[in-house]
């Protein structure tokens, strides 16, 4: 009997902290992108640690641009400008895509920054590169 109370006490608490810390809520936004409606509770998870992720499968590279640019995580790498590794590493971490866009993203953002290095734009003009990549929407496909 003894045994049947301190279960039932390890549930009510189990109970209570979900209820109170809201442990089992589900992740659900919604994003206007270019006049369409993404739900982005299909793109977005949170990861081991609680971070925002996107996840990429089964949508067209177009869509994961307008996502990503679009998205929090975005202005969030955009805090460590203009320092490329903790950028790279976040995206790295941050976006998890089965096709090219990640790499050629990467790709795009080194060569902005490496423009960045060699003195040929300011880093307002580096941000604003990787905040509107619009040579990358040519460039890369």
């Amino acid at each position: 009997m003894m045994y049947f109370i301190i279960l039932l006490e390890s549930v009510l608490i189990m109970f209570w902290i979900d209820i109170e810390y809201d442990t089992s809520a589900t992740y659900n936004t919604t994003m206007i992108i270019n006049s369409q409606s993404y739900a982005t509770s299909k793109y977005n998870a949170l990861d081991v640690v609680g971070n925002d992720i996107l996840i990429f499968d089964k949508i067209s590279d177009d869509d994961k641009l307008a996502i990503w640019l679009n998205s929090p995580l975005n202005e969030e790498m955009l805090s460590y400008s203009p320092n490329m590794q903790i950028m790279e590493d976040f995206f790295n971490d941050r976006v998890e895509d089965n096709g090219k866009f990640k790499n050629s993203f990467i790709n795009y953002m080194r060569e902005a920054h490496d423009e960045y290095v060699g003195t040929l734009i300011t880093k307002e003009e580096f941000d604003e590169k990787i905040s509107n990549p619009t040579s990358f929407l040519v460039s890369s496909y």
